[in-house]
């Protein structure tokens, strides 16, 4: 068991270490973050005033998202803290937060586009019923 502990925590640390020099990339890193945990709400004509849909509508924002991930004010929770959120909450991950915080502080570079996940394809409706944030397909499911 101790050295179960031990092989995990080793791994952990190996992992870490291997992404701390590494460059941070949008098309890599952030856009799939953006993708699971963002865009839903932060696109063209939904309830969030930003777009994240693209590079260039992304990048100008890169120190105020840092800013609002680290504080935990995006994705909000409106729940009370310290509570557990709910099940189907959108929390990011420490690794999500310590990604985005990453990119901002390398001057957030784009990458190599080959590199972008397939888009995600959102029902088009105003309403901001349940039904129009889930993604109805990738690039690749069409």
């Amino acid at each position: 068991m101790k050295w179960t502990c031990r092989i995990g925590l080793l791994l952990t640390v190996v992992a870490a270490c291997a992404t701390v020099g590494s460059t941070v990339t949008f098309y890599r890193d952030v856009l799939p973050i953006l993708q699971n945990h963002c865009q839903s709400c932060h696109r063209p004509g939904h309830m969030a005033p930003i777009s994240f849909m693209t590079y260039k509508e992304t990048r100008p924002w890169a120190e105020a998202m840092k800013y609002v991930v680290v504080s935990k004010q995006m994705p909000p929770w409106f729940g009370e803290r310290p509570y557990v959120p709910a099940a189907d909450h959108s929390g990011l991950l420490v690794k999500d937060i310590e990604t985005i915080a990453k990119w901002a502080e390398q001057g957030a570079p784009a990458g190599d586009p080959k590199d972008a996940p397939p888009p995600v394809y959102y029902q088009q409706t105003r309403d901001f019923g349940s039904s129009s944030f889930l993604p109805i397909s990738r690039s690749g499911d069409r």
